[in-house]
């Protein structure tokens, strides 16, 4: 689905340059990266930034792993498979906040409340707007109850999971991931014996965070996850922080569902300016009907 949605945006720009205010989709030729081409612009308004789609060759081993992503690749970020402890918090300070045990609790109280209204998994793997092909990858059962999909804050979460939605919009604040096709944020439920295949994700433009609720083993092969050469089990109360732009893969070999609270979040090597320009091609490329909405 996205490679079609990018040839459509690149066939178009090549027969129309586009420059819009604060970030626009400008194209020359074929073109991810961004674009500064005002002397004018700043950080705090971004400008007249600009992302542009670039095609170009790609060179790649499987003598080592590698970020791999299956659309774009944004050069220049802070590429580390999976971030250490002291990584994540100097590049996320408010982590720590958003793993206190009061607020695990209160994200465990929720998950269990829409359970228990029989609140229906969001997730299946016959929507086309999923990205790629990584959400038709899995074996087993998989559910997702979400808070933003797509890139849209879902309206209902605030009703049946108050206190989460609005930690998140307190804490993680503007570090959310919104406003691109490639932006979630779910509770995530992998239910007992199953798993997803090694995959990677569409760009490398985000940080994926795994904030563990329940994990019904500490013993990696029986429930664990592998990003690149990475191997290990989640443990509640400490964030899993990594860039899903690694091949990566997830199981649950036990009789227990593993649930999560999983965000997207910015990486945090990206200006203002350059995230604003970013969201603003996908606004103008779905404006023009070459996103699915």
């Amino acid at each position: 689905f996205f490679f079609t949605m990018l040839a459509a945006m690149m066939r178009a720009c090549l027969r129309r340059r586009v420059t819009r205010p604060h970030g626009g989709l400008r194209v020359a030729g074929r073109a991810l990266s961004t674009d500064q081409r005002s002397s004018s612009s700043t950080e705090e308004d971004g400008g007249a930034a600009a992302a542009t789609l670039l095609a170009s060759a790609v060179c790649r081993t499987r003598a080592k792993h590698r970020p791999a992503p299956t659309l774009f690749y944004f050069p220049g970020l802070t590429s580390r498979a999976v971030w250490s402890r002291d990584s994540a918090l100097k590049a996320l300070p408010w982590l720590e906040t958003l793993e206190a045990s009061d607020n695990i609790a209160l994200m465990r109280r929720e998950y269990d409340r829409l359970l228990e209204l029989g609140v229906a998994s969001d997730y299946s793997v016959k929507d086309t707007t999923r990205e790629s092909g990584e959400h038709k990858m899995h074996s087993g059962d998989w559910s997702w109850h979400s808070l933003v999909t797509r890139g849209r804050r879902n309206p209902k979460a605030k009703d049946v999971c108050p206190g989460t939605a609005a930690l998140i919009d307190e804490v993680v604040g503007p570090d959310l991931m919104t406003g691109t096709p490639f932006s979630f944020s779910f509770f995530s439920t992998l239910h007992s014996h199953s798993s997803i295949a090694p995959h990677s994700a569409p760009c490398n433009l985000r940080l994926r965070l795994h904030v563990p609720l329940t994990v019904p083993s500490e013993d990696a092969n029986e429930c664990g996850f592998r990003v690149a050469d990475h191997v290990a089990p989640w443990k509640e109360g400490e964030t899993l922080v990594f860039d899903d732009s690694y091949e990566h893969e997830v199981w649950n070999r036990t009789p227990v569902p593993r649930v999560l609270l999983l965000l997207d979040v910015w990486h945090p090597d990206l200006t203002l300016a350059e995230k604003i320009a970013i969201t603003s091609m996908f606004q103008e490329a779905e404006e023009k009907g070459w996103l699915a909405k």
